[in-house]
C-alpha cells in the first residue's frame, strides 16, 4: 500500500512524504518540494459557447544538447506544461529538446468566462515558473 502526505518543516517548506507499507516494512521517503516562482507568460484564454482556446507564449531559452555544447552553456529546456483552472487540470503535456525556442502552446477546454487558468511549466534543472490569467 502507497500513502503520500503534505507535511511542512520548520522552516515552511513544503515536503511529500511517502510512505510504503508491505506486510513486513515501512519505508518512508521524503522529497523537497519547491514553490513555482511568478514569471510573465504571454496568455490568451476566451470563452465562446463554453468552450475556452488558451494561447500561451513562453519565454525560455530552450537549449537542447548540440545547442549548449556550442555555447559552452548548460542543457535546459522545458519538460513538462500544466494548465490548471482552480484544481482542475486542463492540459498537460511532457515536452523535450525538441521544442522551438520560446514554445508557443495552443488547446482548448471545457470552461466557464472569469475563471483564472494557471499555466506551471518545469524545466530540465528542476525549476518551475507560472503565471496566472483571467478568462474573458
Amino acid at each position: 500500500m502507497l500513502l503520500l502526505v503534505d507535511v511542512k518543516d520548520k522552516g515552511g517548506i513544503m515536503k511529500k512524504i511517502i510512505l510504503i507499507f508491505s506486510l513486513l516494512t515501512i519505508s518512508v521517503f521524503s522529497l523537497d518540494i519547491v514553490e513555482p516562482t511568478k514569471v510573465k507568460i504571454k496568455i490568451k484564454a476566451k470563452e465562446n459557447n463554453g468552450i475556452v482556446k488558451v494561447k500561451a507564449a513562453i519565454s525560455h531559452e530552450m537549449l537542447s544538447y548540440d545547442q549548449a555544447k556550442k555555447k559552452g552553456k548548460k542543457v535546459n529546456f522545458i519538460t513538462h506544461i500544466q494548465a490548471f483552472v482552480k484544481e482542475n487540470l486542463v492540459y498537460d503535456v511532457y515536452t523535450s529538446q525538441f521544442f522551438s525556442k520560446n514554445p508557443f502552446i495552443k488547446f482548448k477546454f471545457v470552461g466557464k468566462k472569469g475563471s483564472k487558468i494557471k499555466i506551471i511549466y518545469t524545466d530540465l534543472k528542476g525549476q518551475s515558473f507560472y503565471d496566472i490569467k483571467k478568462i474573458k
